[in-house]
């Protein structure tokens, strides 16, 4: 039997305008609890832990935090008394010239065994009024584990610059009924994500366009879905898979923070680890559907999942992945559209070479692969995908392109497709002369038309069938979202 959330039993009592009252028992769960309290959201930083740590040999009395600004990171700044007998060796290698060299990161060790209370305050420490002193910042932590990672029942964790929406399951924060919460079940596991449930969903999304600033939009949970006991290793792999699919929703990377492992809602070990390079949380989101959020994460959850249990696509995905980062947050109009064409070369090869067998009749050789020019490996996947490669007719930028390389090589047909491919060429392989051929909003609008091709065919990589919103749709209003090519009603 798959293990349930209590309802948190709530009552509200209405009075109807006949003075009747009636009482209304909530039945939704209870808002996820966390460890470590949720930050404000003009917070600078999370505190994780305030006490004693060792480093290389010496003891510092300090503080670990996630610091959000400029991105987030693990810090930590501590001080130690010095004796004048340390001082020479303090002073050791001051001023010299250093060879430039690959730089480990800092590792730290807590001396405790179990998991120490939350910090209240990021506030470094003090120096004593005794003797000499240092203080020490390390800026570029490894990852620091604390506590025993196994026999646990949940572990509980805060997503950083997650998405928006406007459905999903309903959560009780103390009261105050929700939406937003996404519930699914991975291959034996539960995993649960709920928005933040101090501020209205809104208030952290606007907080966060105004300011840009990094801050947690979201607490999650992982359990087994029989109620069995697990490794914190293994929930790990899950959360892993979960993130990397919420950053290719978001086109940017986000992060999992401070994963907390509960036995008998105990808190028994922690993980303080931040090395991801978290992006801002700027920018608009490439398929998602404010209206369908939920089930739409919901759904590239399940698809995600059940594609990273086969190497071959999980590892094509993941080689993707970097390519729509890149093409999605910050990119220039030209490498939009050069990106997604190195990146849907590489699913038309696992496809149509790797994993298709030889007896199917789309199935290629490495050298028949090879002997087709760009258009044609990508036309062959794309038209397999089901992606409409006409240009829009409200694109009026893009169908200029169109027209006019028609015009310059006649006997050519340029659909977006060839469009896309044709523009990418000219930066791949530049010449002088065509250095100003195509205006910005030309450059623009191709590339939305090669992105909306990778998302497409990323999408169907990973069997998703959901709703999207095209990146070359005239409205992407809320709502807009329609079918994948590939649906069946």
């Amino acid at each position: 039997m798959p293990v349930l959330d209590a309802e948190c039993g709530i009552c509200k009592t209405l009075t109807m305008p006949d003075g009747e009252k009636v009482i209304i028992k909530h039945h939704f769960p209870k808002a996820l609890t966390h460890h470590y309290p949720l930050p404000p959201l003009d917070a600078t930083d999370i505190p994780v832990y305030r006490g004693n740590f060792d480093h290389d040999g010496h003891r510092f009395r300090g503080v670990v935090v996630i610091d959000l600004k400029p991105t987030p990171r693990l810090h930590a700044h501590g001080v130690r008394d010095l004796d004048f007998s340390a001082i020479p060796e303090f002073l050791k290698g001051g001023g010299t010239k250093q060879p430039a060299k690959w730089v480990d990161l800092d590792s730290l060790s807590i001396p405790t065994k179990s998991i120490p209370s939350a910090a209240k305050t990021a506030r470094p420490p003090k120096f004593t009024r005794q003797g000499g002193a240092t203080s020490s910042a390390f800026k570029h932590l490894d990852g620091i584990d604390i506590g025993h990672p196994s026999v646990l029942d949940h572990l509980t964790f805060f997503v950083l610059n997650g998405w928006y929406g406007l459905d999903g399951f309903n959560t009780c924060y103390g009261g105050q009924e929700r939406h937003g919460r996404v519930e699914v079940t991975l291959g034996g596991w539960q995993l649960r994500l709920e928005p933040r449930g101090d501020a209205s969903p809104k208030t952290v999304r606007d907080h966060q366009r105004s300011t840009g600033a990094s801050t947690v939009t979201h607490v999650g949970r992982i359990r087994r879905d029989n109620g069995d006991l697990f490794e914190a290793a293994d929930a790990l792999e899950i959360l892993d898979i979960t993130v990397d699919l919420i950053g290719f929703a978001l086109g940017r990377v986000t992060a999992a923070v401070l994963p907390v492992g509960y036995r008998d809602s105990k808190p028994t070990w922690s993980r303080w680890q931040c090395n991801r390079a978290v992006d801002r949380p700027l920018g608009a989101t490439p398929f998602l559907d404010v209206d369908r959020t939920a089930a739409q994460i919901t759904e590239l959850l399940r698809a995600g999942y059940a594609t990273s249990q086969n190497s071959l696509r999980w590892q094509v995905f993941m080689n993707m992945l970097g390519y729509h980062f890149s093409a999605e947050h910050d990119a220039t109009v030209k490498m939009k559209v050069l990106l997604p064409v190195s990146a849907l070369q590489l699913i038309s090869y696992a496809y149509l070479v790797e994993e298709l067998p030889v007896a199917d009749p789309n199935h290629l050789t490495n050298n028949q692969w090879r002997a087709l020019d760009t258009v044609d490996q990508l036309r062959k996947i794309l038209d397999i995908i089901g992606v409409d490669l006409a240009v829009p007719p409200h694109m009026a930028n893009l169908t200029k392109v169109q027209t006019d390389l028609a015009k310059a090589e006649p006997s050519k047909t340029f659909d977006a497709l060839a469009c896309a491919v044709k523009l990418r060429n000219e930066v791949a392989h530049p010449k002088q002369k065509l250095a100003h051929r195509w205006t910005t909003t030309e450059w623009a609008e191709t590339g939305f038309a090669a992105t909306g091709m990778l998302h497409l065919a990323m999408l169907w990589w990973l069997g998703y069938d959901e709703k999207y919103m095209p990146k070359t749709a005239e409205y992407r209003g809320a709502g807009d979202s329609v079918d994948v090519p590939w649906h069946v009603p």
